[in-house]
């Protein structure tokens, strides 16, 4: 019974320290969680304007095909950049990532098609080694969680060249899409070519906006800013969604190990009251053998 007790105390006790760091894990992650949603919150209606922006300008009967951004090649070269985290802990989050990735990469080899494969983070790295799939580039110390705009701009050289220079006809980003706390779905997101907005292509408006000083000048301007802002919003919205998933993880674990660390208490409760009860019986023997 002493040493039931003994083995049950250094597991209280052990238990009580996992849970001291995740608890201290879980508040981190939300304090990043709330820097993260700030970012995204104020880089969203940003996007959103540069969106409207596009599909007003697309509206207007613009010929889009002087651009390459919009340019639909015939080829089957395809570039894939697969965006995870750099550090575990964060419950389903790089394994679904993961997952998607390697799903679309096979759909795409499975279509004839030639893919590049990319992965950012350690762990997306680290899946994709251990499965054998080939990848061409890795980012690991460029996955930050406070992304900067520089991050945006670095990402986007990365994934556009190839596509400007013709070495791969379209570009795809596999990250988790923050559209709520309640939902952050993987996502794959077509970057390259741009799709026109069939919706507002076919819309006639019976008073055309007006574009000064002209829709090709601003349009010139409006496409680096369009895919750089895209790029940052991926960035963002996955630190975000990495955070959320560690912050619920950790309070998971944490709850689990509170509600074992109550259980072994009732045990230890248990066991001591045990080892008295039987300590008391050996002594009112003792007592008895002696009279």
């Amino acid at each position: 019974m002493a040493e039931q007790a003994k083995v049950i105390r250094k597991r209280i006790k052990s238990v009580s320290s996992t849970k001291k760091i995740t608890k201290t894990m879980e508040m981190v992650a939300g304090a990043k969680l709330r820097v993260a949603q700030k970012a995204v919150q104020n880089s969203g209606p940003y996007l959103d304007q540069l969106r409207n922006l596009m599909r007003e300008i697309g509206a207007s009967g613009i010929d889009v095909s002087r651009w390459p951004q919009f340019e639909q090649r015939a080829g089957k070269r395809t570039l894939i950049f697969v965006l995870t985290a750099n550090r575990g802990l964060c419950g389903g989050y790089n394994a679904n990532l993961i997952r998607l990735g390697k799903k679309a990469y096979d759909e795409k080899v499975a279509d004839n098609h030639n893919v590049e494969l990319r992965v950012g983070g350690r762990k997306g790295v680290a899946a994709f080694r251990y499965q054998g799939v080939p990848f061409s580039k890795s980012y690991v110390d460029e996955i930050q969680d406070r992304p900067k705009p520089e991050d945006a701009s670095f990402f986007l050289k990365e994934l556009t060249d190839p596509f400007m220079k013709g070495e791969v006809d379209e570009v795809f980003v596999v990250y988790s899409h923050w559209i709520s706390p309640a939902k952050q779905p993987p996502t794959l997101l077509k970057l390259l070519p741009i799709t026109p907005d069939e919706g507002e292509s076919k819309k006639s408006a019976e008073m055309p906006p007006l574009f000064e000083p002209s829709p090709e000048v601003i349009l010139d301007q409006l496409l680096p800013l369009y895919l750089r802002q895209t790029i940052y919003a991926i960035l963002t919205e996955a630190v975000a969604c990495e955070q959320f998933a560690r912050r619920m993880a950790m309070k998971l674990a944490t709850d689990n190990a509170e509600e074992m660390v109550t259980n072994l208490t009732r045990e230890y409760n248990k066991a001591r009251q045990a080892q008295i009860t039987k300590e008391l019986a050996e002594i009112i023997g003792g007592a008895e053998a002696l009279e």
